[in-house]
């Protein structure tokens, strides 16, 4: 696990343009896993994320949950705020600017009112 998050700073670092100050940065971890890492530029870029770990019921098994955001300044000069949940679910960003799945349109609501055994498959589950 360290070593992953080491890899991924020195990524961060590597890629981010030359010339640009890192302002703060924080990395703290305790011996299960479980870890909070942040930073700040001075371009406008930031990030911070919490990392909590599950253990399984075998060694070796488990899950990582992580919470976090990040922002950054785009070419067109606007700042993007990101804010995520990344677990069993799945990478789940939520963002003013990103889309938003639509909400069921009524005829299919109505449609699985009228006729439920269309939707035999998802009772099996």
């Amino acid at each position: 696990m360290k070593l992953v998050l080491l890899v991924a700073l020195v990524a961060v670092a590597a890629a981010a343009p030359q010339g640009v100050r890192t302002l703060s940065q924080r990395l703290d971890q305790d011996p299960q896993g479980n870890y909070e890492h942040s930073y700040e530029q001075d371009n406008g870029q930031s990030a911070s994320e919490v990392g909590r770990v599950s253990p399984g019921p075998e060694p070796g098994t488990g899950s990582l949950s992580q919470q976090g955001s990040f922002q950054f300044v785009s070419d067109d000069g606007q700042t993007y705020q990101v804010a995520y949940v990344s677990d069993e679910g799945g990478f789940q960003p939520q963002a003013a600017h990103l889309p938003v799945a639509p909400a069921q349109i009524p005829e299919y609501a109505q449609l699985r009112i009228d006729h439920p055994e269309l939707f035999w498959a998802e009772g099996a589950q």
